[in-house]
This record gives structure tokens, C-alpha cells and sequence, in this order.
């Protein structure tokens, strides 16, 4: 059976029975035809009506990239491409660009944007309601990893009473996968692209941090390809914009490696049948998703292997108790019947820097806002997201005994044997270290003095000019370098002794160790 498609599931009798104001949603997976169904069924029923279609898109490159498409195929008379931020930037800014019930269709490609860029971008609300508070068009929201925003949807349009959301599932197959495997380190990451680069494999490499995909690319420029977002000002100079134009353009890259942030997680494509791995080291689950969805399957015989950085549960713990941070103060301020004077005094002299809780008018029965008089409003996308994360990360550590992350992405890529047996694969990368750390964390170890610590530091294994390193805050960068969960512990303690003569003595020692998770 081939792959569906949203063609066929949604046909052009089925568009024209949607209405003004109608809310549209598609899940559907990356490549099954989401730009072609705009391009064509949406169009061709907007031309005829001499009506116009708004095509919402949450990367600058993708913007580029399909507005190639759409003045390649002759479409760009119906078809308008923006960003959702020059929406949000508008909106801000009294700039009155855009009349949205001047179209047929608002559609909103990826429109998990709303969740996911919510973590450092605290004005996609803004877009959001805009769409939302329109009634003259209809509003088309597509995306491949909407999940989260498909249930926030949802709950929107039952508090606010509108009309029940028309929904589309489109089947999603991970098939083209074809191993699975997880690993720690960054230096395994260099391994792997100086493995490819000796076998004359082509890749993919998506790395959250810039600096971090900038250093790997450093080594290796003469192979590969660098890309990053604009807004980075310390490493977009780096990139070779002729050469992202290009990729752009033509859909595939001539270099090896094409190392980039998650500034390319959706939108490209990428359409070779040579470029046979993609490693990603991204947290966000969705943004991952996208990111091994940018190399486009070509057939049967077009599959990838995927190599994915663990998220071990020790961390998992700790963006859990991120979150919850987080959203503490918004959490208390509707737990308090959203009363600012409550607000004030729990959290005197204090803003939310998460920007989740915000300050705004109170608007009169029309809609005005009423001079001197404020309040606090809930960023409901950002913290719709963030409590779907902290769900999702209870949900890998109590499901799982350990490797809640790897296990989780095994089921839904299909690496599992039932039973739960689990068929992905996972390197071994020299645990040595971070098993004996580990026992003796767990033994509660104190480590009083020089003797002591001479085993964990040679263990360790830092060296300077040839010589051990033997400072704790030293020793602790390595690790911290060396991706290992555990730190030294220096602390000042008192101990009883007994001498030679079985006298019991009080000891203190102003700098003692201890191993610590981290």
C-alpha cells in the first residue's frame, strides 16, 4: 500500500463544503502533500471565486523557499506568503498590513508554531487570537506534530463556544527509518561525521545549539555545510548564504554534511537518495520530528538511519522541575481567582521572566481599553505548551524504568517488539567513569582527604602539561565537558575519630568531597 496523501482524503468537494469562520485541522505526516493540496485544490477553488489565499509559514527559509514554488507553478496571483511574526509585528505595531478577511483561507502550515516557538518567542499568542477572531475566512491549520496544539484548539473553541473543529488524520508511517540509534556524547557526534565523510556518505546534522553545530562544522568546513537563524549574530556570519540559497532552490546540498540548528526544522526539503543518515540533538520532541521529516522519501528503497541524543531520565527530572518553575506564578495566580493583590503579595516586586504572565488593559463591553486600568493576562499558548511538556516528561519517567526518553520515541518510530522488548540500537560510549561516579553517589562516599581522593582523580583522568588536575572546581568542568551527570561536592564537615588509645576526637575538615548527581 502506498503512502496516503492529503489529496486523498480531502477533496475538492470537501473544501467547499467549509465555511467562514470554519476552524480546519490536519495532521498529517511530513511529505504526504500538505503544500500540494494548498497549491492545488485550495487555489484552484479560490481562483474561481476571484478570492485570495494567505499561506502562513514560521520560518524566514521556508518562506523563501516556498515562494519559489508558488511563482514556479504560476500560483502567486492567489497564493500570498508571510511569516506568522510580520502577522504578530503588524498587530504590535498598528501597521495595518494585513486585512485578513480579505481571504478565502488562512492557512496555517506547521501551526505547532504557536507551542513550540512560544519557548523564546512570547508573541505567538498574538498571531493566534488574530486568526482566531476572524470570521470572514476559513482557518486551515496543518502540521505533522500538532498534537499538543490540536488539543489546546480544542479547548479553545469549547470555552469559547464556537463551532466544533473539522479534523483530518492522514495515516503516519515511520517506515523509512531504517535503525534507530541513540547516543550520549557530543564527541560521538564528530565520530560519526568523520566515519561518513571517510566512507563518502552524505548526512544531516541538527543541533539545537548553534555554537555547538558551528564547532562541529569548524572541523570539518572543506565537507560540510553550516546554517543557522539570522537572529544569531554570533555565528550567522558564518553561514554561506549563497550556498543555503542554493539548497533552497534545488532541494539538496552539494557538500557532504549539512550540520544546521533547528532554524531548518520544517518547511525544506531535502530531496536526494544519497543523504542516508540524520543525526539530531534537539530536545523538543516535535521540533525532532520535523527536523528528520526536512529529507523528503523518494520510495520503498529511500530509507535513513536516525541517530538521536539520549535524554537520559536524571535529566528528563530536571526540565521537568524547569517547567514547573516556570509556570509557578501563573499556576498560583489562577489557582487564586486570577487576583492581582494575591499575585503581588506572594510575589512582591517580582515579574514573570518566563513572560507567560504579562500585563495588559482592561477593556470595556466594546472592546476599548479603559484608561489607567491594568491587569495580568495568561500567555495560554506558552502555558498550554509548557504544561503538555511537563506531562510528557511524567509520562517517560513513570512509564519507564529507565531511558523513559529513547523508549518513548522507540514507540512511536515502530522500534519496538511488544512484550516490551525494544529493537533500537545504542552505543556504548565508555561508561566506565560515570558507573563508578555513580556507585559512589549511591554509597553516600564522602571523600575527608588527600589519600582518598587520589583514586577519583585519577579516574578522572585530567590532565594539564602532563600533570593530574586535582581541583574540585576543575575537575568538575571536565566532567561538565565530559557530559557525565555527576559533580564534586566540596563542603565543610565534622567527624569523630578514634586514636590509637580508643579516645573518641572531633575532627573538622573545611573541604571535603562528595559525588553528587548532577
Amino acid at each position: 500500500m502506498g503512502t496516503v496523501r492529503v489529496t486523498d482524503v480531502i477533496k475538492k468537494e470537501d473544501a467547499l463544503k467549509w465555511k467562514p469562520c470554519d476552524n480546519v485541522l490536519i495532521a498529517s505526516p511530513m511529505g504526504s502533500g500538505k503544500s500540494y493540496f494548498c497549491k492545488n485544490i485550495l487555489y484552484g477553488v479560490a481562483k474561481s471565486e476571484n478570492k485570495k489565499i494567505l499561506m502562513l509559514i514560521h520560518r524566514s527559509n521556508c518562506v523563501e523557499q516556498f515562494k519559489y514554488e508558488i511563482e514556479a507553478d504560476g500560483k502567486s496571483d492567489v497564493i500570498e506568503v508571510a511569516t506568522y511574526q510580520s502577522l504578530e509585528y503588524s498587530a504590535l505595531h498598528n501597521t495595518n498590513k494585513y486585512n485578513l478577511s480579505q481571504y478565502k483561507y488562512i492557512v496555517c502550515d506547521e501551526f505547532h508554531y504557536f507551542f513550540n516557538d512560544s519557548s523564546f518567542n512570547n508573541k505567538t499568542a498574538i498571531s493566534f487570537n488574530m486568526i482566531m477572531g476572524n470570521t470572514e475566512s476559513i482557518h486551515v491549520f496543518m502540521s505533522a506534530t500538532g498534537d499538543h496544539m490540536a488539543r489546546y484548539m480544542r479547548k479553545y473553541i469549547e470555552d469559547n463556544g464556537l463551532k466544533k473543529a473539522i479534523e483530518y488524520q492522514i495515516p503516519f508511517d515511520f517506515s523509512f527509518i531504517r535503525q534507530l540509534t541513540f547516543f550520549h556524547k557530543d564527541i560521538t557526534m564528530e565520530e560519526f561525521l568523520k566515519e561518513g565523510i571517510s566512507k563518502g556518505e552524505k548526512g544531516i546534522f541538527f543541533i539545537q545549539s548553534a555554537e555547538k553545530a558551528y564547532k562541529l562544522y569548524s572541523k570539518h568546513k572543506k565537507d560540510c555545510v553550516f546554517n543557522c537563524s539570522s537572529n544569531n549574530k554570533k555565528h550567522y556570519e558564518y553561514v554561506d548564504k549563497d550556498k543555503i540559497k542554493d539548497i533552497l532552490v534545488n532541494q539538496r546540498f552539494n557538500e557532504r554534511f549539512l550540520i544546521t540548528t533547528s532554524c531548518f526544522d520544517a518547511g525544506i526539503n531535502i530531496i536526494d537518495t544519497d543523504v542516508k543518515h540524520i543525526v539530531v540533538d534537539i530536545v523538543d520532541i516535535a521540533s525532532l520530528i520535523q527536523c528528520i521529516g526536512r529529507k523528503r522519501i523518494q520510495g520503498g528503497d529511500d530509507k535513513v538511519n536516525v541517530y538521536i541524543k539520549i535524554i537520559n531520565n536524571q535529566k528528563l527530572a530536571g526540565l521537568k522541575r524547569s517547567m514547573e518553575k516556570k509556570v509557578e506564578m501563573a499556576d498560583f495566580y489562577m489557582d487564586n481567582g486570577y487576583s492581582v493583590d494575591r499575585l503581588i503579595e506572594k510575589y512582591p516586586m517580582q515579574n514573570d521572566v518566563n513572560n507567560i504572565l504579562y500585563d495588559d488593559f482592561v477593556y470595556d463591553k466594546d472592546g476599548n481599553p479603559i484608561s489607567n486600568s491594568y491587569t495580568k493576562k495568561i500567555n495560554e499558548p506558552m502555558y498550554f505548551k509548557k504544561k503538555e511538556d511537563i506531562a510528557d516528561y511524567s509520562m517517560m519517567l513513570n512509564k519507564f524504568d529507565k531511558f523513559g526518553y529513547c523508549k518513548h520515541l522507540a514507540l512511536l518510530f515502530g522500534f519496538s517488539g511488544g512484550t516490551g522488548r525494544f529493537t533500537y540500537r545504542m552505543i556504548n560510549e565508555d561508561y566506565e567513569l560515570e558507573g563508578y561516579l555513580g556507585k559512589m553517589a549511591a554509597d553516600k562516599v564522602v571523600l575527608l582527604q588527600l589519600k582518598d581522593r587520589s583514586e577519583l582523580i585519577k579516574k578522572i583522568n585530567a590532565k594539564q602539561n602532563g600533570r593530574l588536575l586535582k581541583k574540585a572546581d576543575t575537575l568538575n568542568e571536565v566532567l561538565g565537558e565530559m557530559e557525565i551527570d555527576y559533580r564534586i561536592k566540596e563542603f565543610a564537615t565534622t567527624r569523630y575519630i578514634t586514636d590509637k588509645q580508643g579516645n573518641k576526637k572531633k575532627k573538622k575538615y573545611k573541604n571535603a568531597w562528595k559525588i553528587v548527581p548532577f
